[in-house]
Order: structure tokens, then C-alpha cells, then sequence
């Protein structure tokens, strides 16, 4: 990928103007970031260079509707109260280790100071706007959420779990491969005899820290050789001696899930919150909209497909 294409949207020559008000290089650079970190987990790395000018010119678009938004804020939320602004910016500092740490970190002029001060200060001002153009929109039902759960129970699927636990010791110059594997054959026969699997993993296994359980894992998290093993040993049992590239192995089996899908009762209320966000995001975006339609907006490059 170009270095380009992972850093930021080249800048215009002549800037984006919003009823006047100059778009910041910042702003679009921020939403282009966004953007590629959404579309990451949607499309692979080529397919994003070959959609560069599209997400470029999305994330344009995406800032200059944040400008006539909150452009529109600073018109209904008149005021932000200092004491908000402060505690936001004392939280900022905080984060970077505190106020001693932020100011080694970034050595900040009073104008930088100011400069972060008042970008908090949009931002509440931002909120407390989304807050009041929200209060409208109605909670969905429980009927919607029952009708969203019965239209997609592919998304409230849970895998084929297995948690298992193993032991597993690496072949090296000192310990062959033939050896390694007759000590794991004794291993085994202790299992079978009624040794604890965890004292022997602790004495035998070469995994750190007790690294011997695994946790759940689904199909695909695992080399195939393992998962097969793992998949097919019932709960409770010891598997044969297998090898894998990382040596040879075994594996008891703690618990087994089949396939399933969550109760609707389990998932209402995440599906609720997901519906109202979607009303609320609609809701911005239909004044956005309307601003939009009636915004001098100039210098605007946008790309389609």
C-alpha cells in the first residue's frame, strides 16, 4: 500500500469552504482515518487501494457534514459551561499519565492550550446539539426487537466450542524427537493411571505459566491437526500423542458447546440500544441532510462508485 494511502488525504490546493467557514485538513484527515479503520474489517488491503479516491472523498464529505453540523450547534447551544471543558481537558491529561507527563510529552504553547480547549468545547457543544435533536426519537419496542432477532439469528449464532487444555513439549537438540515422544507415551499412561493432567502439564509441558488450557476456542483458531484432535475427543478424555509443527502434544477436553443460538431474552436489550443508536444516527443524518441542502458549499471534490 502506498505510504499515501495509510497516512492522510493529499490537500487540496484551494480549501473546502462550508458557508464560509474553511474545512480543517485535520477534520478530513480524522474521518478518512475513521473510514479506513471501518473499512479494514470490511475489505482486504488491495481492494482499499484500488477504493482510495472513493474513501478520500467520503471522508471529505464526512467533514464538511460535521462543519454544518456544528456550524448549526453553535446556533442552538449557546453555551458550554467552563468547569466541563476543564474537567474534559483534565481527563485528556490523565490519559497521557498525568498533567506532569502530558506537558514533558507535548510541550504545549498557551496557544496550543487554548487550541484544545476550544476543540473540547465544539465537542460538548457537538454532544449537548445531538442530545437535543435525539430527544425526539421514540425507544424502540420490544415487537422491534423481536422483529429484528427473528429476521437475523445468523448474527446471535454462537460456534461449536471446545475448551481444552494440553501438553505439549518442542523437540530441540537436547531432546529428539523419538524422546520427546516416549516421554509423552509415559505422560499418558500416568493420565490413565490417575494423575491430576495439570500437575503433569506443570512438570512436563513446556508451555509457560501454566499455558497448558487453552480456553474456548472455535473451528479455524487452531492448526487443523489440533483442532481435529480437539474436536473429536470427548469431554474428559485424553487424546492420543499427536504432533503438530510446534511439537507433540496432549490434549483433555474441560467442556464442549455445540452450536446454538443465544436466546432473544439475552440479547434484547443489546439489540434495543443498536435500533436507537440506528434512529438517533438517522436522525442526525436527516438534518444533516436538510443543512446540507441549503449550505453554500465550494471546492468540494467528490468521487463516486
Amino acid at each position: 500500500m502506498s505510504e499515501e494511502a495509510t497516512t492522510n488525504v493529499q490537500e487540496q490546493a484551494v480549501p473546502i469552504l462550508v458557508n464560509g467557514e474553511v474545512v480543517a485538513q485535520g477534520l478530513v484527515d480524522q474521518e478518512l482515518q475513521m473510514l479506513r479503520e471501518r473499512y479494514a474489517r470490511e475489505m482486504s488491503y488491495q481492494e482499499m487501494d484500488e477504493k482510495q479516491a472513493k474513501i478520500e472523498s467520503d471522508a471529505r464529505e464526512n467533514a464538511v457534514e460535521r462543519v454544518l453540523l456544528m456550524q448549526q450547534a453553535r446556533l442552538e447551544i449557546e453555551r458550554v459551561r467552563p468547569e466541563e471543558v476543564e474537567a474534559r481537558f483534565m481527563a485528556l491529561k490523565e490519559q497521557h499519565g498525568g498533567e506532569e507527563e502530558f506537558g514533558k510529552r507535548f510541550e504545549l504553547t498557551d496557544e496550543d492550550v487554548a487550541k484544545i480547549k476550544a476543540d473540547i468545547e465544539d465537542g460538548v457543544r457537538l454532544e449537548k446539539y445531538f442530545d437535543q435533536l435525539c430527544e425526539s426519537v421514540a425507544r424502540p419496542a420490544e415487537a422491534d426487537s423481536r422483529a429484528y432477532y427473528d429476521e437475523h439469528l445468523e448474527e446471535f449464532k454462537t460456534p461449536e466450542l471446545v475448551h481444552a487444555a494440553h501438553i505439549v513439549q518442542h523437540p530441540s537438540p537436547d531432546m529428539p524427537l523419538e524422546r520427546v515422544y516416549a516421554e509423552l507415551l509415559n505422560v499418558r499412561e500416568r493420565l490413565k493411571a490417575g494423575e491430576k493432567f495439570d500437575d503433569l502439564a506443570d512438570e512436563y509441558s513446556h508451555c509457560s505459566d501454566g499455558g497448558h488450557d487453552l480456553g474456548y476456542f472455535a473451528r479455524g483458531q487452531m492448526v487443523p491437526v489440533f483442532e481435529e484432535v480437539a474436536f473429536a475427543t470427548k469431554v474428559g478424555e485424553y487424546s492420543d500423542v499427536f504432533q503438530t509443527e510446534f511439537g507433540y502434544h496432549i490434549l483433555t477436553v474441560l467442556d464442549h458447546k455445540e452450536e446454538a443460538v443465544r436466546e432473544f431474552a439475552d440479547v434484547r436489550y443489546d439489540i434495543e440500544s443498536m435500533l436507537f443508536d440506528e434512529r438517533k444516527n438517522d436522525a442526525i443524518g436527516t438534518m444533516a441532510d436538510e443543512l446540507r441542502a441549503s449550505a453554500t458549499i465550494e471546492n468540494l471534490e467528490i468521487v463516486e462508485g
